[in-house]
């Protein structure tokens, strides 16, 4: 259902995620409606810094999946930082 975000800075793992938390519905055995929730990710950034102006921005990637409501017609973003565990 969510489709993997290219990576443009190569070797650079992304500082940020922004995923859309999305609701649905699935059939359950006896027909009833069972309403569920997913978590896609939309997409990753890089923390950057402004050459000219030295303002930290965040630079997302290109490549996105759609925003569409959910089946109860919201739309449910965060954004967040990644915190990358380097320790080996």
């Amino acid at each position: 259902m969510a489709n993997k975000t290219q990576n443009p800075n190569k070797g650079r793992k992304p500082d940020w995620r922004t995923v859309q938390e999305k609701a649905y519905y699935r059939t359950g055995p006896n027909g009833q409606q069972i309403r569920c929730s997913q978590t896609i990710e939309l997409a990753v950034g890089w923390n950057e810094i402004g050459q000219e102006s030295g303002v930290p921005y965040i630079s997302w990637a290109d490549t996105v999946v759609p925003v569409f409501p959910d089946v109860d017609g919201r739309i449910v973003r965060r954004t967040f930082q990644i915190v990358h565990d380097e320790k080996k």
